[in-house]
C-alpha cells in the first residue's frame, strides 16, 4: 500500500508540473480518430483511446506491435514463440490462441497469437481503442483494438530509407517509397523492414553458438485508384516472415524463488533438439469507398494466411524427444458499411459482416518417455481440422442533445458456427516403431448467437475538453479442444468468454492546446474465462466461472516550450477471480477464488521527455515500469516489479538525413516477462523467460 501511495504521489506531482506554465502560441497537433468507424476528433469519442503518431513511433524507437503495447496503460504481453497479450486482466484465449486485442491494418484483422505483427514502415498513426469493442468490431475484440492507419497517397514521390546496427550483430533496415503513377488517379507505395539478431546463447550439447538467432521481415504494397472524385479503391498486400531459435529461458526447481535467477543464467543451455519456430503470413485487402451526397459506402474484402511450424526440446535428457506444432490458419472476411458523411451533429454507421476461417493442425503434440511404464518412447499427436463461419450485423448512432451532450447507442448481432474433426494417435517410437498404441476420434459442430450492445454519454465542457461514461461488451468465441485424448462434443466444448466494461473518463486539450490529458476509471465483469483443466491427467478446454478487474489510467502529452515534449501513460489495476475451480495436471483441485488473475501486472507506466534543438540536435529519455505479476491462478509464481530506461540522441540535417545512437535497457536490468508452470520436465517446475538486456546501437534515416 505504501508503494502504491508513493506512485500516486509521483503521478500527482507530475500532472501538477504539467499544468504549470506560461501561455504561448505553440500547440500540439489536433488528433482525429476512426474509433467509431467514422472520422471524429479524439475529444468527441466517448471511450479511452491512445494515439501514436508517425513521429512518436520514430522518436521512441517503436518498430513492432510489442513496442506499441508498451505505450498503453494496463496492457502487457508475455512472449514465448508467439505473443500473448493481457489487457485489464483479460488474457489470450486458450486453445483458440486468439488475443483479446485485435490488430487491424487496412481492414485486415489479426488476433491469432502467431504472426501477431504488422509493418510500421508506412504508418501515419496508430489508434489503440481501450476496452471491449464488440458492438462495432465483433468477436476477438474483448479487450480492445490496435488500428494501424497507413499514410494517404500523395502525387509527389517520396519516402524514407533507414538502417541500424547494434549489440549481438543486430541489424535493422526499413524503407518506404511512394507517389503517383498518374497524378490524382493512381498511386503506389512499397514499404518494408528487415531485422536480424545473431543471439548470444550457446548450446552445451553440441557447442553451437547463437542458437537464439532471429530473422524476420515485413513487406507491404499499397495501390490506390481514384477514377472519379467520389470513388477510391485501395489494394493492400503484405508478407511477413519470422524465424526464431532458443529463448532467454531458464528452468527453476520447485521451491526456488524465480526472481533469484538472472538473464546470465540463460546464456548456456543444454538441448539435444534445437528449439525453433518459423512463422509466415501473407494478406490481401481490397477497400472500396464511394462518397454519396450525405453518406459514405465502404466495402472491405480481406484474406489472410498464417503458417507456423515449430519444434521444441521437451527436456534436458539426451533422448531426442520433442514437442511439435504445425498449423495453417486462413481467414477471409467481407464487410459492407454505410456511414454518415458528417463529422459533427447526428452521426450514424451500420453494416453487415461475414468471416470464414479454416484452421489445420496436421501436427500438434509431443514425444514422451513412458519407459517407466514399460511402453518406451511414445509420440502423441492430434491432427485436426476446424472451420468457422461468422455472420453479423452492426449499427451505432450518435445523438447530440441539450447543447453540450451526445448519446451513443450501438449494438451487434452475430452468429458463429464452428466444426472440428480431430484424430488423436499415440505411436510407439522405439519398442514397436510406427505401431499405434492408442487412438481417439471425435467430430463436432456447434453455434453461438450473441447480441453485443454499447451505450455512452459524452458531455462537452468546451470545444477541447469532454467527460464521458460508457458501458460496452466484449466477446471471445467458444470452440473445441484440439488436443483430445477422449470424450466427444460435450467433453471437449468450451463456451464463449464475455466481458462487460463500465468506464468514466475525461480527456482533451488545455493550456491553449499545449497539454493533452486523459484519465479514466473502469470496472469490468469477466465471465466464462477460457482455461485448461484436466481429468485423469487428460487436458481439456473449459471455462472458469467469473472474475472482475478495476483500475485507473492516465495519459498526458505536454509541450511546455517549443523544444521540449513530455509524455506519460500510467495504469493501476486490481483483478480477482470470483469463482475458479479447475483441476491441474497433477489432478489437484485448484480453488483460486480471491486470487489475482495471472499475467496481469499490478501497474504499468511509461514516461518520457524529448528535446529538439532548432539546430537539428535532439535527444530523449524514456522510462518503462511494470508492477509485480503472477503467472499462475494460485498466485504461487510471482515476478517482481521492474524499471527499464532507454536513451536516444541524434542530429537531423536539413537535407533530410537523421543520424542517431541509442541505448535500450541502459542499466541492463534483469526482468521477467514470462513464466510457465509445467509437469513434463522432472528436474524443474517452472520455465522463466527474461526480457532483452542492454542493447547499444547506431542508425540513420533519410527522408526524401
Amino acid at each position: 500500500m505504501r508503494q502504491k501511495k508513493g506512485v500516486f504521489t509521483m503521478v500527482s506531482l507530475a500532472v501538477a508540473s504539467l499544468l504549470y506554465g506560461a501561455q504561448s502560441d505553440y500547440q500540439l497537433d489536433e488528433v482525429t480518430v476512426s474509433a467509431n468507424k467514422i472520422e471524429e476528433k479524439i475529444q468527441d469519442v466517448p471511450q479511452s483511446v491512445s494515439v501514436l503518431s508517425e513521429n512518436t513511433l520514430q522518436e521512441r524507437e517503436i518498430k513492432t506491435v510489442e513496442g506499441i503495447i508498451q505505450e498503453i496503460p494496463n496492457m502487457s504481453f508475455s512472449p514465448l514463440y508467439f505473443q500473448s497479450v493481457n489487457f485489464r486482466g483479460i488474457n489470450q484465449s486458450m486453445f483458440t490462441s486468439n488475443n483479446p486485442v485485435t490488430i487491424y491494418i487496412n481492414g485486415v484483422p489479426q488476433s491469432n497469437s502467431y504472426a501477431y505483427q504488422a509493418s510500421l514502415a508506412n504508418v501515419d498513426h496508430v489508434e489503440v481503442l481501450r476496452g471491449p469493442q464488440g458492438s462495432l468490431y465483433g468477436k476477438d475484440s474483448i479487450g480492445g483494438i490496435i488500428n494501424i492507419i497507413t499514410k494517404s497517397p500523395q502525387n509527389e514521390w517520396g519516402g524514407t530509407i533507414g538502417a541500424e546496427y547494434g549489440t549481438d550483430h543486430y541489424t535493422y533496415t526499413t524503407m518506404s517509397v511512394g507517389g503517383a503513377v498518374v497524378d490524382d488517379v493512381f498511386f503506389i507505395n512499397v514499404n518494408g523492414d528487415y531485422a536480424s539478431d545473431d543471439g548470444y546463447i550457446t548450446n552445451l550439447y553440441d557447442g553451437e553458438k547463437g542458437i537464439d538467432e532471429t530473422r524476420n521481415h515485413n513487406i507491404g504494397v499499397n495501390m490506390t485508384w481514384k477514377p472519379i472524385d467520389r470513388l477510391s479503391v485501395q489494394l493492400s498486400l503484405s508478407d511477413y516472415y519470422n524465424r526464431a531459435g532458443a529463448m532467454d529461458i531458464v528452468g527453476v526447481p520447485s521451491g526456488v524463488n524465480i526472481n533469484s535467477y538472472s538473464r546470465s543464467d540463460t546464456k548456456f543451455q543444454d538441448w539435444d533438439v534445437h528449439n525453433k519456430i518459423t512463422t509466415k503470413s501473407n494478406s490481401q485487402a481490397l477497400n472500396l469507398k464511394y462518397a454519396l451526397d450525405t453518406m459514405d459506402f465502404t466495402s472491405t474484402t480481406t484474406h489472410k494466411k498464417v503458417e507456423a511450424n515449430g519444434i521444441f526440446d521437451l527436456n534436458t535428457a539426451y533422448n531426442g524427444l520433442s514437442s511439435f506444432s504445425e498449423t495453417t490458419h486462413k481467414t477471409s472476411t467481407q464487410e459492407f458499411k454505410l456511414s454518415s458523411a458528417n463529422t459533427e451533429g447526428f452521426r450514424w454507421v451500420g453494416g453487415v459482416y461475414y468471416e470464414h476461417e479454416d484452421v489445420d493442425y496436421p501436427k500438434y503434440g509431443g514425444q514422451y518417455d513412458y519407459s517407466g511404464y514399460g511402453m518406451g518412447y511414445l509420440s502423441n499427436n492430434d491432427a485436426s481440422t476446424q472451420e468457422a463461419d461468422t455472420y453479423a450485423a452492426f449499427g451505432q448512432i450518435i445523438v447530440p442533445f441539450a447543447s453540450h451532450f451526445e448519446w451513443t447507442l450501438g449494438g451487434r448481432v452475430q452468429r458463429i458456427e464452428k466444426k472440428i474433426d480431430s484424430d488423436y494417435t499415440s505411436t510407439s517410437i522405439d519398442l514397436m516403431p510406427g505401431v499405434v498404441l492408442d487412438s481417439h476420434h471425435y467430430d463436432a459442430t456447434s453455434s453461438w448467437t450473441a447480441f453485443l450492445p454499447k451505450t455512452a454519454l459524452l458531455y462537452k465542457i468546451n470545444d477541447d475538453l469532454s467527460v464521458y461514461t460508457s458501458i460496452s461488451t466484449g466477446y471471445l468465441p467458444g470452440g473445441f479442444n484440439n488436443y483430445a485424448f477422449s470424450g466427444g462434443k460435450e467433453t471437449n466444448k468450451f463456451e464463449p468468454q464475455k466481458s462487460t466494461n463500465y468506464e468514466i473518463g475525461i480527456k482533451g486539450d488545455t493550456l491553449d492546446g499545449r497539454l493533452f490529458l486523459g484519465a479514466n476509471v473502469f470496472y469490468m465483469d469477466i465471465k466464462d474465462i477460457h482455461v485448461y483443466s484436466y481429468s485423469n491427467y487428460v487436458m481439456t478446454a473449459t471455462n472458469a466461472d467469473k472474475a472482475h478487474s478495476q483500475g485507473i489510467e492516465f495519459e498526458a502529452l505536454y509541450k511546455p516550450i517549443p523544444t521540449i515534449e513530455m509524455n506519460g501513460a500510467v495504469g493501476f489495476i486490481q483483478t480477482e477471480y470470483d469463482s475458479y475451480k479447475i483441476y491441474n495436471a497433477s489432478g489437484h483441485l485448484i480453488q483460486a477464488e480471491g486470487s489475482t488473475i495471472e499475467r496481469t501486472p499490478a501497474y504499468t507506466a511509461k514516461v518520457g521527455i524529448g528535446y529538439t534543438d532548432p539546430s537539428g540536435f535532439y535527444g530523449r529519455v524514456d522510462v518503462r515500469a511494470q508492477g509485480k505479476t503472477y503467472y499462475d491462478p494460485e498466485n504461487t509464481i510471482k515476478a517482481d516489479a521492474y524499471v527499464v530506461g532507454d536513451v536516444k540522441a541524434g542530429y537531423r540535417m536539413k537535407s533530410g538525413l537523421d543520424v542517431y545512437a541509442y541505448i535500450q535497457n541502459v542499466t541492463n536490468e534483469d526482468y521477467i516477462i514470462n513464466a510457465l508452470a509445467q509437469t513434463i520436465q522432472p528436474s524443474y517446475d517452472t520455465l522463466v523467460m527474461f526480457g532483452e538486456g542492454r542493447r547499444v546501437g547506431v542508425g540513420f534515416k533519410y527522408t526524401f
